[in-house]
């Protein structure tokens, strides 16, 4: 995978921006369910130019959902939460 196919969005939740600060420096992206841990790493340091520490990755199942009388599924989504290094952030 490509580059910019592999780091979709970046998350932003609670949980995400108090990783964001300097002693964490973890930094949370949406990727494809395909991507594996040293595509992400790869694809940080590219599109960065920052050190990737660790990579972290879970996976979201489908889910059912419904509306009124239509039944179906949620889709599948993998979230990546990368670390990097001290010295260095992200302009995200």
């Amino acid at each position: 995978m490509e580059t910019y196919q592999v780091l979709m969005s970046t998350l932003v939740t609670e949980k995400s921006i108090f990783h964001r600060t300097a002693p964490l420096n973890k930094f949370t992206f949406r990727v494809p369910v395909a991507a594996t841990k040293t595509q992400i790493r790869k694809a940080v340091q590219d599109a960065f130019g920052v050190k990737v520490v660790f990579v972290a990755t879970q996976r979201y199942k489908e889910l059912a959902a419904r509306y009124r009388f239509h039944r179906g599924y949620t889709a599948e989504w993998k979230k990546a939460i990368v670390t990097i290094n001290k010295e260095q952030t992200l302009p995200v």
